[in-house]
C-alpha cells in the first residue's frame, strides 16, 4: 500500500501549496485544447484570406472541426454567401470575356474600332455591339442579291438620297466583295446620321454650335457630346479660335486658325490630323489654297471620303498608313475626284473614281495640290499618247468579269470577290 511522507500530508494543509497543486492540474488538464488550437492556427495559415477561395476554404475547415449547432449554422451562411461571391466574379469574367471578343470582332471585320474601344470602356453596350454585327451580316447578304436589292435597303436607312444611290443605280455595285459593301453602307449611315446631328446642334445656341464644330473637326465624337455639352454649359474653360481656315503644311491640308487656349496668349496654330490638337505653327510653313481648290475643299463632304476609304482599302500601302495619315490620302482621293469632275475630265463619276485611284501615288507627294494643275496637263499628254487606258472600266462588274487578266497588273482589283 503506498505511504505518503509526513511532510507531503502537513503541505496539503497549507493554502498556498493546495493552490500550486491546482494551477498544476489545470495546466496538465489545457494541454490537449492547447494543441488542439495550434493544430487549428497551423491549418488556418494554409489558406489566402485575401481571396474568396482562401476564406471559402478556412471556413469549411472551421465547419469540419466545429460541434456547436449554431456555429455550425453560422459558418455555413457565410460559406454561401462566398459562393455567391465567386458566382458573381465568375459571370462578371465571363462577361468580360464576351465583351472582349465582341469589340476585336467588330475591330476586324466591321473596321469600326471607335465601336470597338467604346465596348472595351464599357460607353457601348453589348446589344450595341452586337446590333452592329447583325447590320453588318444583313447588309453583307443584301450585297450578295444585286442592286434590286442593294437600292430597297438603301431607301430602308434613310440614304435614297445619297451619292451612293446612283452608283448602285448604274450596278457599280453588283458582284462587289460583301464585306467592302456593308462597310462602305455602314459608314454612310453613320456619316448621314453624324451629319443631322451636327445641324440639330448648331440650333442649340453657342455651346450647340461649338459642340457641333469640335464633332465636325474630329474633336470630340458622338459618344462624347453630352458630356461635352454639360461641361461647356457649366462654364468650363475651353479653347477658342477664330479665322478657321484650310491651308497645306508639309504637304498636308489641316485647319488652321488663331487660336486660345486656357490661361494662355492667342497663337497661330494648326490642328494635328493625328491627335486632333491645336499646335502651335510658324505662319512661313503654311501655304494658301487657291479659291478653285477651295472650292474642291468646300464641295468635299463625309460620303466622298467613306468612298474614297473604299476605293483606297484595297491598297496595303494604304491600310499600313496611321489613321491620320489615312484620313490625307481619304481627303486628297475626294479633292482629286472632284478636281477631275469640274474641269470635266471624265464622262462619269465612276471614271472619275477610277483615274483618282490611278493616281493615287501622287498623293504621297508633299506639292500634291500645288501641283495639281500641273499633274493635269501630264494626264493629258498621257492620255493622248494612250499611256493611260481610254476605255476605263464603268462599273465594278466589269473589273469582276476581268479580273484574271488584270490579277498581275496595276489596275485596281479592290472589292472583288476572292475566288
Amino acid at each position: 500500500m503506498a505511504t505518503f511522507s509526513q511532510q507531503f500530508l502537513a503541505n496539503l494543509g497549507r493554502p498556498q501549496f493546495a493552490q500550486g497543486m491546482f494551477g498544476l492540474g489545470q495546466a496538465i488538464g489545457g494541454i490537449p485544447g492547447q494543441l488542439q488550437q495550434n493544430r487549428l492556427r497551423q491549418q488556418m495559415a494554409q489558406f489566402d484570406t485575401t481571396t474568396l477561395a482562401g476564406r471559402k476554404g478556412m471556413l469549411q475547415s472551421q465547419l469540419e472541426q466545429e460541434e456547436n449547432p449554431q456555429q455550425r449554422l453560422a459558418l455555413g451562411e457565410k460559406i454561401s454567401q462566398i459562393e455567391q461571391q465567386e458566382q458573381a466574379e465568375e459571370l462578371r469574367r465571363t462577361q468580360e470575356e464576351n465583351v472582349t471578343q465582341l469589340a476585336n470582332q467588330i475591330e476586324t471585320e466591321l473596321e469600326d474600332p471607335l465601336l470597338a474601344n467604346l465596348l472595351r470602356s464599357n460607353q457601348a453596350t453589348p446589344t450595341q455591339g452586337r446590333a452592329a454585327i447583325q447590320e453588318h451580316n444583313k447588309a453583307k447578304a443584301v450585297a450578295a442579291r444585286g442592286k434590286a436589292a442593294q437600292l430597297r435597303y438603301l431607301n430602308s436607312l434613310g440614304l435614297g438620297d445619297s451619292p451612293l444611290k446612283a452608283q448602285i443605280e448604274a450596278g457599280e455595285y453588283e458582284g462587289v466583295d460583301e464585306a467592302s459593301f456593308a462597310r462602305l453602307v455602314t459608314n454612310m449611315q453613320k456619316s448621314d446620321k453624324e451629319a443631322k446631328l451636327i445641324a440639330e446642334l448648331g440650333k442649340r445656341g453657342e455651346v450647340g454650335q461649338q459642340v457641333a464644330e469640335e464633332l465636325e473637326l474630329g474633336i470630340i465624337t458622338a459618344s462624347q457630346i453630352t458630356d461635352r455639352f454639360q461641361k461647356l454649359s457649366a462654364g468650363e474653360p475651353t479653347t477658342k479660335y477664330t479665322n478657321k481656315q484650310r491651308m497645306v503644311l508639309d504637304g498636308k491640308v489641316v485647319w488652321t486658325a488663331d487660336v486660345t487656349k486656357p490661361g494662355q496668349d492667342e497663337f497661330p496654330g494648326y490642328m494635328d490630323p493625328e491627335t486632333k490638337e491645336w499646335k502651335p505653327v510658324d505662319a512661313e510653313r503654311l501655304q494658301k489654297i487657291t479659291k478653285d481648290q477651295q472650292q474642291s475643299l468646300k464641295d468635299i463632304d463625309r460620303s466622298d471620303l467613306i468612298i474614297a476609304a473604299t476605293y483606297l482599302g484595297k491598297d496595303s500601302d494604304y491600310t499600313e498608313l496611321s489613321k491620320g495619315e489615312q484620313d490625307q490620302a481619304q481627303f486628297k482621293f475626294a479633292f482629286r475626284v472632284n478636281e477631275l469632275i469640274r474641269n470635266k475630265e471624265v464622262d462619269s463619276v465612276e471614271e472619275a473614281y477610277e483615274m483618282a485611284y490611278e493616281e493615287r501615288g501622287e498623293f504621297k507627294k508633299k506639292g500634291f495640290l500645288h501641283g495639281s494643275l500641273d499633274l493635269v496637263k501630264k494626264i493629258a499628254v498621257r492620255l493622248l499618247t494612250g499611256e493611260v487606258v481610254q476605255n476605263l472600266k464603268k462599273t465594278l462588274t466589269n473589273i469582276s468579269k476581268k479580273q484574271n487578266k488584270y490579277r498581275n497588273s496595276k489596275e485596281p482589283q479592290w472589292l472583288l470577290k476572292s475566288n
